[in-house]
């Protein structure tokens, strides 16, 4: 497909070829030295002729000027165009991930919906958390009675009273909120 400057020069060629055609067929009613009516109408269609081929060839040399403001017009589009095929490209992506989210959801509440694979997949991931979860609360209640137990086997070695330490702590804030004006009846 020819460019838009070799069509601009391929009719700029044919409007000189007409000039010359003109210009040869007025020489030729020179020499026959006949002048009549219908040569006279044909030299005013042809100036006719010479002026719309002037002025064709005006209006070609104006669109020459405004085809590189064209073609940087069509490469801007043609980048947006780009930007928003991609855009359009990430929203799909992430409608295609809350669909999927949604069909977890849904399928967690609404027991009338089928289970697609996605789904299954997601829901054996979900019970797989929860056995995890209950196996991680039970291994902190141990580790808390293994705390408990240690605090107390040491507490007993030691022959510390932890019931005498714990009001002696109260005591001494309740005297030193005493001391400093503060109302004790903030608990």
């Amino acid at each position: 497909m020819p460019n838009i400057s070799e069509i601009i020069e391929e009719i700029k060629n044919k409007i000189k070829l007409g000039k010359k055609k003109e210009n040869l067929d007025v020489k030729e009613a020179e020499d026959d030295f006949s002048f009549t009516l219908e040569e006279d109408i044909n030299a005013e269609s042809n100036d006719d002729l010479v002026a719309a081929n002037e002025e064709l060839l005006a209006k070609i040399g104006e669109l020459e000027s405004k085809f590189p403001k064209i073609e940087m017009m069509v490469t801007n589009l043609r980048k947006e165009n780009e930007n928003l095929r991609s855009d359009i490209q990430n929203i799909n992506e992430n409608f295609q991930d809350m669909m999927a989210l949604y069909e977890v959801v849904s399928n967690q509440i609404n027991p009338f919906i089928g289970i697609s694979k996605i789904t299954a997949t997601s829901m054996e991931k979900v019970e797989k958390m929860e056995t995890e979860s209950k196996n991680l609360k039970k291994r902190v209640e141990e580790l808390q009675n293994d705390v408990v137990i240690l605090a107390n086997v040491y507490l007993n070695q030691n022959h510390i009273d932890l019931d005498g330490v714990i009001n002696e702590v109260l005591a001494e804030e309740e005297f030193s909120k005493a001391i400093l004006g503060e109302d004790s009846d903030d608990w």
